[in-house]
């Protein structure tokens, strides 16, 4: 069998490009260690049961984590007729040296303004929010709120943990 040259050079563009591919994906990819530390991660969100696996940052001795309270709590809104009950705790992340300053104030201080905020946030969301694996929405107007009533940034991170949802 004899080349000739079109073939030659079809099998040499092709060969280059296939390079190039390889090369521009070798590039792209994130480095190793990113990918060992996500694959960690979510290994140990799928042995906790954890909804909020995929979202959650690595967190790092600055930060410490605050339990906010459990809150039990129903929602008509979602779909009317039928009453939904909401059982979850609320832990909030903040840095470390203002986690007594926090404490104090979430739990002591404002604890019945935190409470009824995430109460009425809870009760309000819509059936997207609720059925959202990583409960982003619910999260954010957690944090903004929380942070709002304390009149600091103490939160820089909401945790929802042992979140069930009920319909009857």
């Amino acid at each position: 069998m004899k080349l000739n040259i079109k073939t030659l050079i079809i099998a040499g563009v092709v060969v280059i490009a296939m390079t190039l591919e390889a090369a521009i994906i070798f590039m792209m990819m994130p480095p190793k260690a990113a990918v060992v530390d996500a694959g960690e991660q979510s290994k140990s969100g799928q042995e906790s049961g954890d909804l909020e696996m995929a979202e959650e940052p690595a967190v790092s001795d600055d930060f410490a984590e605050v339990l906010v309270d459990s809150f039990n709590c129903t929602n008509n809104r979602v779909a009317p007729g039928s009453v939904i009950h909401l059982s979850f705790k609320v832990i909030g992340i903040v840095q470390a040296k203002q986690k007594l300053s926090f404490e104090e104030a979430a739990n002591h201080t404002h604890k019945t303004r935190v409470r009824q905020s995430i109460e009425r946030i809870a009760r309000s969301s819509s059936l997207e929010d609720l059925n959202d694996p990583n409960l982003s929405t619910l999260k954010r107007m957690i944090r903004e709120e929380t942070n709002k009533i304390l009149g600091k940034s103490f939160v820089t991170e909401i945790v929802v943990n042992d979140f069930r949802m009920l319909e009857q």
